[in-house]
């Protein structure tokens, strides 16, 4: 987890944000530039524009929504989890359902949280790995 370089450090995490409700995406990306080690939080509200920026930027870490204008957020999944290297992708969700769980998780979804009662176990997953990253680096 993060970026190895090639002096041997580790630099810090990157995280893309991806949810159609703009307070949502704010609130989340605000908490998560607050946690030690996060590089960058970028922001996307479309789910084919969320696949473009993973796939340009690199991050480490996709925070998704599933009801996403632009092919929705299983779609964005299964084309994201299919790239050579994978970031991991927490799904966050109004929907948390057994059906959409199970799907979530069958196309590659790391985690899968209810928004309503979940939200604050993001900020667990990025200190997280965060933490994992400066122990791998110090060994």
């Amino acid at each position: 987890m993060g970026i190895h370089l090639a002096d041997g450090t580790i630099g810090r995490v990157k995280v893309v944000v991806v949810d159609d409700s703009a307070p949502v995406r704010a609130r989340l990306a605000a908490l998560i530039r607050e946690i030690d080690g996060v590089e960058a939080v970028d922001e996307e509200q479309d789910a084919e524009a969320a696949v473009s920026l993973v796939l340009a930027g690199r991050p480490e870490l996709v925070i998704l929504d599933l009801h996403l204008p632009g092919g929705g957020g299983i779609r964005a999944l299964r084309r994201i989890k299919s790239t050579p290297t994978a970031p991991t992708v927490v799904i966050l969700t109004n929907d948390p359902g057994d059906f959409n769980r199970c799907q979530c998780l069958a196309r590659g979804a790391d985690f899968f949280f209810d928004k309503a009662r979940e939200f604050d176990r993001v900020l667990d997953v990025v200190s997280e790995m965060h933490r994992r990253a400066a122990d791998e680096g110090r060994s």
